[in-house]
């Protein structure tokens, strides 16, 4: 029998939403085992990222961190209601983050309901997508907050590009911003899937005033597997008016502990050793090697310094477990970092920070560099650019007492 890789997930949002990711999540985890769930976000700290991960492990899923910092994402991009903003159109970057051939996009005001894992068994023929008819069926159009996704073909095809180009010539004319330029790309070309995956539920008052009464006789028993919460009558609202805002509490208001034991996870997870402390200090964003060195050295702890804010070059290494960066750095916290490195890593490009480099030899801390980033007068071990290697396979044998 063929084993099936992890069901790749994408959710998208900011940390203002970050409730109700975590509602999301948890719903799915509540049912759903082996899952690969990707986070397009800009600014959801590090720490949520690292406590949630430890959980999800625990029923044998993973949680990863995309730091979506592209220029492309034109936060002037409206979708044309006020409870929507261009987080939205992060779904367009599929392709560009996520490896897995098939992609399952959800929406952040969903539930699900039950096991949802076997869509990706769905036969999409030729079609780009699969989606479900928007507002019960009442309009030709499909609603954009559940999508599974053809990724392969995206990528082969150059949907980024195209979609992108669309909304910057577009945006501005169409009622329902992403999901109106999702459905002119894909027009004619979507399969629709049972209304069950993604069940406007939050059009109850919509069709309440418009007198769409039919609606109401949908049965809701059993649920649909999706609940999509649309609109801006949202249960996590003070008050609301549709139906099952009571599911929505239920979900966001489950403890990890209740999910794993239902899915039976593993044990509550332990902090794992850090086995090196490694400090850089910059003052810019130009750190030879850093993604490398940090992917290739996972039990070592890469602390990032700058005495200013940030760019997104650096920001979106926040998406490593093993990284921890300190914008706008004060002195107090760099003498906390000397006294638990072991090793400095003078890697920053440009102009060095003279005393913080006395400091680290003063201190007898090691202190390793590349030939293209050495600081001139620095007693510092040297290794070729060419080979990031060597100096990764140094501190795989690094001991702490050798300093």
């Amino acid at each position: 029998m063929k084993t099936r890789q992890k069901a790749a997930i994408v959710l998208a949002g900011d940390y203002g939403y970050i409730r109700q990711i975590e509602s999301v999540l948890k719903s799915l985890c509540y049912h759903n085992r082996e899952m690969k769930v990707y986070i397009f976000n800009q600014d959801i700290p590090s720490e949520w990222f690292r406590a949630i991960r430890k959980q999800m492990e625990r029923i044998g899923s993973e949680l990863v961190d995309i730091k979506l910092l592209d220029s492309r994402l034109d936060k002037s991009w409206t979708a044309g209601f006020a409870h929507i903003n261009y987080m939205a159109f992060a779904r367009y970057f599929i392709p560009e983050y996520v490896m897995e051939d098939r992609v399952l996009y959800l929406d952040s005001d969903v539930i699900v309901t039950g096991e949802i894992c076997h869509l990706f068994d769905v036969d999409l023929g030729d079609n780009y997508l699969a989606a479900v008819a928007a507002l019960h069926g009442m309009t030709s159009l499909f609603n954009s907050g559940v999508l599974l996704i053809d990724n392969k073909r995206w990528k082969a095809e150059g949907l980024v590009e195209q979609l992108i180009e669309r909304t910057k010539r577009d945006w501005q004319e169409v009622p329902e911003g992403d999901q109106s330029i999702l459905n002119s790309v894909f027009s004619g070309r979507w399969l629709a899937l049972d209304h069950s995956y993604n069940f406007p539920i939050g059009y109850d008052y919509g069709a309440y005033i418009r007198g769409e009464l039919g609606v109401f006789e949908i049965p809701l028993d059993p649920l649909p597997l999706v609940l999509h919460y649309i609109s801006p009558d949202k249960p996590w609202n003070t008050f609301s008016s549709g139906r099952l805002r009571q599911i929505w509490w239920d979900y966001a208001m489950l403890e990890w502990e209740e999910i794993v034991a239902r899915v039976g996870g593993g044990v509550k997870p332990t902090e794992p050793p850090t086995r090196l402390h490694l400090l850089t200090l910059t003052n810019t964003d130009n750190l030879e090697h850093i993604e490398k060195l940090v992917v290739a050295l996972p039990d070592c702890c890469f602390h990032i310094g700058a005495y200013t804010a940030m760019s997104g070059t650096l920001a979106r290494l926040a998406q490593y477990e093993n990284v921890r960066l300190y914008p706008k750095i004060m002195r107090v916290t760099i003498e906390d970092l000397m006294a638990k490195a072991d090793v400095y890593l003078d890697i920053n490009h440009g102009d060095k920070f003279e005393d913080i480099l006395e400091e680290v030899t003063d201190k007898k801390i090691e202190m390793l560099t590349f030939d293209t980033t050495v600081g001139v007068g620095v007693g510092a071990k040297i290794f070729p650019t060419t080979q990031p290697q060597k100096l990764v396979e140094f501190l795989e044998t690094y001991k702490k007492e050798e300093k």
